[in-house]
This record gives C-alpha cells, sequence and structure tokens, in this order.
C-alpha cells in the first residue's frame, strides 16, 4: 500500500493509461531512432559515430588491455552493455513464453481476452515463469562451479592469516591463477548471469571464494573480450557457439538450455540425509474451478501463483520418502547453518558472514594497504566472538537440539535464534566465549553475531547470499540500462567515456567517511563494470577510501534520498558540473533544496552557479525515462517501524516544497514545469503495468513479491525481527562518522545489554546511532559513573 511519499498530483486512471500507452506506442514506432545523450550535445560534439552503422561502436571493440587496478575502459563499459542487453531480452523471451513451466496464459484470457487488467495478469505469469527459472539457473550455476573447480573445498581461514599468503587477495599465486575463458568454454547465458549478480557483490564473493577455496575465480576477471564476441551486435543474440555447449553438457552433465532441463529438483532432508526428487513449482496444477469469474480472476491468478509447494513456491513442502519427516525452505536453511557448525566443530572452517571485517578486509590484511595492524586488530574483533561462541559449546547443543513443544528448536532459524539468544543471557558463558573477564560486548562483536546469522536468513544455498534475489534486483537496473539505450546513441564513446571520469569522482566522494554517496545510473554503470574485475577492483577502492567498498547496502529509501541529496551538492559544489542531469520533478527538487534562500536572495555565488547548471540542462529536452538520475535498485523500505513513517511523511512535505519551488522558478522564467507523476510504468513482459511510485522509485517486483520462494525486497528491522531478505543489493557505502561524542550512561552491572541476533541489518544501527563501547570490569552491585567521552574513530566502515 502506497504511504504518504507516493501521494503525488493524481489525474484520472483513464488519463493516466492512455498517456503511458501512448508512450509505449512512440517507444515502439520510434525504436531504430538513436536515444539522446544523457548531456547537452555539445558535449559530445566531434566524436559521434556516423549512422548509418550505428552497430560500429560496439561491434569493434579492443578488449585486451586492462588500467591499473582494472578500473574500467571506455570498451569494457560497452561490453558490459551488450551483456545487459542480452539479459534484458533473455527475461522477455522466458517471461512471455505461453505455456512455459505449464503456466499457461489462457488462465487469463479465457475470463479476459484483452485490456488493461488482462495485460497486468499476464505480466503476473510471466514474473512467475522467471522467478522459477531462476531458481533453476541458480542451481545450474552450482553446478557448473563444482566441474569448473573439482578440487576446491572449504577451507579453514588460518590458512589465509599467515605472512606468505597476505598477498594472495590482490596477487595471485600459480595455484589461484586466473582461469581462462574462451568462446568453447563459456557457460549458458543463464548460469552467466547468475555468475553476473553474484560479482556484484563484491563482500560476499570474496568470502566465499576464501571459504570454499576458489581463490582462481577471485582472481578471474568477467572475460569481456569473449562475451562480446559471443553477442551478435544486432540481436544481442548470446551464441558462444556448439563447442561450447557441448562442453558444458560433458563436464556439467545438465542441458545447455535452462529449459530443456526437465528433472527435478533432488533435495536432502535435514532429518535423514536421504534425497528427494521434487518439482520445481506446482502452482501450474491449481485447479481453477468453475466459479472463477471476470469479477474474481484477479484474486485466483494471485492464490495459484503464491500457494505452491514446489522447490521454487514460497510455501514449499515435501514429505521425506525416507523418514516421513517434513521438509520445508524454513528447515532447509536451519540445515544449512547446523551444517557450516559442524564445518566448524570438526574442521575448523569459519561460519558464513565471519571471514571479513567490518571495512571487508580479508584474514592477513590487504597487500601494501595502509593501517594493516589496526585494520587485522578489528578483524579478529569482529570474527573471532561469533565463532567462539559455537565452539565454546553452543553449537554442540544447537546440532543436538531436542523439541520444544513438539518442534525441534533447530528446525527453524528462528529456533536457533532462541538457542543463541539464551546464551547470551549467561554472564559466565559469555565471558568463556570472549576469553575475557568481562561478559559485556563490544560492538564489533555484536555485529559479527548478526552478520554470520544474517548469511543464513531466509537462504538454504551454499552461496553467502540468496542469489535468485541478486538477479532479481539486478532485473531494475538492466531495464534501465535498456530504456536509456545507450547502445544505439551515436554519441557512445564520448558518453562512455564521461561517464567513467564521472565515476572516478563519485570514488573520491566516498572516501568521505562521514556520509554515503549514491550514485546515479551512468556512476552504477562505470561502477557494475569495475566490479567485475573483482580483485582489481578491491585494490583501487582500499587505496582511494582505505576500505573495500562493498556493493551489497540496504538502505531504506529515506536514508537513500537524503544520501542523493548530499551527493548531489557534493557533486556540484566540487566539480561545478550537475551530478543528476535529469530533469524529473526529483532531480529537479533535489537541485533546487542544494540553494540556500539567504544565497538566492542576496544572488550569490551558489544561487548564480544554480541557474547557470539549470539553463545549461534545459537547453535540450530531456526524457526522464531515458535520463540517468539516482539508481536506487538498493532501495528497501521498512516493514516493521513506525519511525520511519514519520520519516517517510517529513521526507514527503520537504520534496514536496522543494519541488514547488522548482516550479515556481521554472514558470518565472519561462520554462516547463517539471511533471510529476504518480504512476511508474513498466513494460518488462511487453505488457503495460502502472505500479505506484514512491519517490523516484519503487520497490523489486512490487508486484509479484509472494511469487518468490524469499521476497526479493524486503526489510525488517524491529527487535526480534527476521532480519533482511534483502542481502545483495546494490548501493554506496555507508559510513560512521569519524568524530563522534558519546555520552555513556549509567548502567547497572547486574543488567545485560541485549543483543538481539534475528536483526542482521545492522548498516541502519551504524548509520543512525554510533556508539563507543567502554569496557569496565565492575563489581556486582557497582553503578558506573556516566562519562562523555569524545572518540576519533580510526577509519570507517562500508556495510555488508
Amino acid at each position: 500500500m502506497p504511504n504518504r511519499l507516493s501521494k503525488v498530483f493524481s489525474r484520472s486512471e483513464a488519463e493516466k493509461h492512455k498517456e503511458a500507452e501512448a508512450e509505449a506506442e512512440n517507444n515502439r514506432s520510434s525504436g531504430s531512432t538513436p536515444p539522446p545523450s544523457y548531456a547537452p550535445p555539445e558535449y559530445d560534439a566531434g566524436n559521434t559515430l556516423d549512422p548509418p552503422d550505428i552497430t560500429a561502436g560496439f561491434s569493434n571493440l579492443r578488449l585486451n588491455v586492462k588500467n591499473k587496478d582494472s578500473f574500467p575502459s571506455t570498451d569494457e563499459t560497452v561490453a558490459h552493455l551488450k551483456l545487459l542487453e542480452a539479459f534484458y531480452r533473455l527475461r522477455q523471451q522466458v517471461g512471455s513464453k505461453d505455456g512455459l513451466f505449464g503456466i499457461n496464459d489462457s488462465v487469463v484470457t479465457s475470463h479476459i481476452p484483452s485490456g488493461d487488467k488482462a495485460s497486468e495478469l499476464l505480466a503476473k505469469l510471466a514474473e512467475k515463469r522467471w522467478a522459477i527459472y531462476l531458481t533453476r539457473a541458480v542451481e545450474r550455476f552450482d553446478a557448473w562451479l563444482h566441474a569448473l573447480l573439482p578440487k576446491a573445498k572449504v577451507t579453514p581461514i588460518e590458512q589465509y592469516d599467515t605472512p606468505i599468503k597476505r598477498g594472495l587477495v590482490c596477487e595471485p599465486t600459480r595455484a589461484d591463477s586466473p582461469l581462462a575463458f574462451e568462446n568453447t568454454n563459456m557457460p549458458p547465458i543463464d548460469v552467466l548471469m547468475v555468475w553476473h549478480a553474484y560479482m556484484l557483490n563484491p563482500r560476499a564473493y570474496l568470502e566465499d571464494c576464501l571459504r570454499f577455496g576458489r581463490m582462481s575465480l577471485w582472481h578471474t576477471n568477467m572475460p569481456w573480450g569473449t562475451v562480446a564476441s559471443c553477442i551478435d551486435s544486432e540481436t544481442f543474440a548470446y551464441q558462444p557457439g556448439q563447442a561450447a555447449e557441448e562442453l558444458f553438457i560433458s563436464r556439467v552433465n545438465l542441458p545447455w538450455d535452462n529449459i530443456a532441463d526437465n528433472r527435478e529438483k533432488t533435495v536432502f532432508c535435514p532429518s535423514c540425509k536421504a534425497p528427494n526428487p521434487v518439482p520445481w513449482t506446482s502452482a501450474s496444477t491449481y485447479d481453477f474451478g468453475e466459479k472463477v469469474t471476470e469479477s474474481n480472476v484477479w484474486a485466483a491468478v494471485d492464490i495459484m501463483l503464491s500457494s505452491g509447494t514446489g522447490y521454487c513456491d514460497k510455501d514449499f513442502e515435501h514429505i521425506c520418502s525416507s523418514c516421513s519427516k517434513k521438509v520445508t525452505h524454513p528447515r532447509l536453511q536451519a540445515a544449512k547453518f547446523c551444517a557450516d557448525v559442524d564445518q566448524l566443530l570438526y574442521n575448523g572452517v569459519n561460519m558464513s558472514g565471519t571471514w571479513l571485517s567490518l571495512d571487508g578486509w580479508p584474514p592477513g590484511g590487504v597487500l601494501g594497504a595502509k593501517n594493516t595492524q589496526l585494520k587485522e586488530t578489528r578483524h579478529k574483533l569482529l570474527t573471532d566472538f561469533p565463532n567462539n561462541l559455537l565452539l565454546s559449546g553452543l553449537g554442540k547443543i544447537i546440532i543436538d537440539k531436542g523439541q520444544i513443544r513438539g518442534v525441534r528448536a533447530n528446525d527453524s532459524m528462528e529456533g536457533i535464534r532462541d538457542v543463541i539468544e539464551e546464551a547470551m543471557l549467561d554472564k559466565s558463558y559469555k565471558r568463556k566465549a570472549r576469553k575475557s573477564m568481562s561478559s559485556t560486548l563490544l560492538r564489533g562483536e555484536k555485529i559479527g553475531v548478526r552478520r554470520m546469522m544474517s548469511r543464513y536468513w531466509d537462504n538454504s544455498s551454499p552461496f553467502a547470499l540468496d542469489l535468485v534475489g541478486a538477479v532479481v534486483r539486478q532485473g531494475s537496473f538492466i531495464e534501465k540500462m535498456h530504456n536509456i539505450d545507450w547502445l544505439h546513441s551515436p554519441a557512445l564513446p564520448s558518453t562512455m567515456g564521461r561517464l567513467l571520469t564521472k565515476y572516478a569522482r563519485f570514488v573520491s566522494i566516498m572516501a568521505d567517511q562521514q556520509h554515503m554517496a549514491v550514485p546515479t545510473l551512468d556512476v552504477d554503470l562505470a561502477w557494475h563494470t569495475h566490479q567485475l574485475s573483482p580483485y582489481g577492483y578491491m585494490g583501487y577502492t582500499v587505496v582511494h577510501t582505505t576500505q573495500f567498498v562493498d556493493h551489497d547496502d540496504k538502505v531504506a529509501e529515506t536514508k537513500l534520498n537524503d544520501a542523493f541529496a548530499w551527493t548531489s551538492k557534493t557533486y556540484q559544489r566540487l566539480y561545478n558540473e550537475p551530478y543528476s542531469e535529469c530533469t524529473c520533478w526529483y532531480c529537479e527538487a533535489v537541485r533546487e533544496s542544494h540553494t540556500s534562500a539567504a544565497s538566492r536572495l542576496f544572488n550569490g555565488a551558489q544561487a548564480r552557479a544554480q541557474a547557470d547548471l539549470a539553463a545549461q540542462l534545459h537547453k535540450v529536452d530531456i526524457n526522464p525515462a531515458k535520463s540517468v538520475h539516482i539508481s536506487a535498485h538498493n532501495a528497501v523500505r521498512p516493514s516493521d517501524d513506525d519511525k520511519y513513517k514519520l520519516q517517510a511523511a517529513k521526507q514527503a512535505d520537504e520534496l514536496d516544497r522543494a519541488y514547488n519551488k522548482a516550479c515556481a522558478r521554472a514558470k518565472k522564467n519561462g520554462k516547463k514545469e517539471p511533471k510529476r507523476e504518480d504512476y511508474y510504468y513498466s513494460d518488462a513482459w511487453g505488457y503495460p503495468v502502472y505500479i505506484p511510485a514512491y519517490s523516484p522509485y519503487v520497490g523489486y517486483v512490487p508486484y509479484t513479491p509472494m511469487y518468490y520462494p524469499v521476497m526479493p525486497g524486503c526489510m525488517a528491522i524491529g527487535a526480534g525481527a527476521i532480519g533482511n531478505c534483502c542481502s545483495g543489493t546494490c548501493g554506496g557505502g555507508v559510513a560512521l562518522p569519524v568524530d563522534v561524542e558519546v555520552e555513556v550512561p549509567a548502567v547497572d552491572a547486574e543488567v545485560e545489554e541485549e543483543v538481539v541476533v534475528g536483526v542482521v541489518a545492522e548498516e541502519v544501527e551504524e548509520a543512525e546511532d554510533v556508539e563507543v563501547e567502554v569496557e569496565v570490569e565492575v563489581e556486582e552491585g557497582v553503578r558506573v559513573r556516566p562519562l562523555l567521552t569524545k572518540h576519533r574513530m580510526p577509519g570507517s566502515s562500508p556495510t555488508t
């Protein structure tokens, strides 16, 4: 349900639909027309390509030379665009394939032959097909990894915590040399798409490469030369050739085409470990019955697509053929946790989520980086306690835990959380786990427990994050790249060069560790491209920001809005250029908020600069749908926080005021007022879908989240919440303030701080409340006097 921020100027439904359909028809009829550059035309003069050979800019790319720290080249960003377009077209083909996975359009068209309602219902069917396809793709990616690196195995962290291994992350050894990819050994496009989304979560990717002994994968860049040659420059079809297909089939023992793989999913029972073949979905077997009419078909479709019990369905349930125990997604998630505890107890392999420091540094630090000793100390603080907590007896208790009210405590992550929280009440046990006389947990230790738990909430896969959700969240960015359509711009080389310059500036802004920087779409394209060279990207961000900047933040929409305004203002102040070059209502409102009333009143330098920038942007008409405004596919909406709703309402009022000022300024200067829509139009499946807008962005699959086993976009931040299923989203690095004054209140030695291990949105907590842990030894019954301490934080950390 849209809240206060989505209440924008309204018009009749007929007007909205009519305008959206007209826009879609215009896009279809002008598909061959090159899109406008995202900058005024004079920026690109002299660098344009001569039509009609519009594909010349991306059919002959030079991709055999790497920049220092793999900083992306213009040709690599173009190759990336080609790959994203191939992914976009794959999604269209899969979602629109009538009858795929037993989901037939006739369940809609037999009741509503045509019209807007039919189109939106058909889009729901398409989303469910895509959800099933992605779940299968992740399974195929896992099989491909095992075939690609058959000798890889889970590795104790101590193997990396030695002087010999400290250069491993940035400089490969012979045993960890990069993998070579030619056309003959490229994977299918669905596997490539999962790998692409996986690499765009760099910390989770590094953690898994360390943990599973896959460092050769960490040192392997996306093979841009091979990728570009495998994608047709006109149709964008991915065609690596017959040899690649034959090699994949023989090596992985799976069909080349995801859709041709008709085998059921094999699930191992958490109780008896017996293999069980289960269907991917049972949604296609849902019986509509004769009572479904045009008036209630909408509800019937939702029930059909969200009530299945197959592995790809939210309510997966299967009775084990061996022990007759029930197998569900919650049981599989808890089984993953228990299996990792077993590896910790008997093989010394750290739990998932406990490999990297708060700054993203791996064991032993980063070769050539400054403050290595300090970073190692912080690394130990974050990674040791969660593992010691389990090694001190709690891990064995969790594995062997008996039944509580007829249900085993280790049959769900909620049950495991309860066991851990019970241990948190035992002071003597915490002292034992901390190897200290104090039972008071430091901040890093608390974050370490929550980060560990975050790897298991809503994630039964062997990876550090749910890769299905990771691919889904990338879909929003991919669709926007398709809509902008830089690939067919005659100014393509110049445009790519400009966005790379802008990205380098963005990284310098991220070095300000008191704020969060938010990218625009052009910056995000360069950022994504850089991350697809993992070890080079890490080296670059460590040098320029002293941190391994993650791309995996979960950011509440209100915070994203404020951070974008700060980034825009900072960029404009440093470089005297507009950050967002879009003229939509939101970007205009943000720019308007940069200029103070006093500066405007006295015609100060700030006001004059603002006017100059506005004049520059309005020299040409810019279609907001093809513009590079805020990149917000990392935005999440807290679902359980009343305080957030009040903040959202306040922010909406501020945006309203800034927007009205922007309208008044435009009217005064004889320009068009920025148009404000209350609906976002999408034709992702070839059907018009109208989604309520929320500021400048919308959530992930806002009309079909219930069709996925794990909701791709949600955020729970209340005490005891089940966690955050958005691990894998994209955004700027959240940093703690460098100088903070912290008041430490009086505390009773007998009262312990509550450690809620169910809350994993530590990023939100860090961004709002900066605290300094003061650990003191006191006798029971003695109260500690209030203190006021000023502490300079030794650097800061992007969130996980």
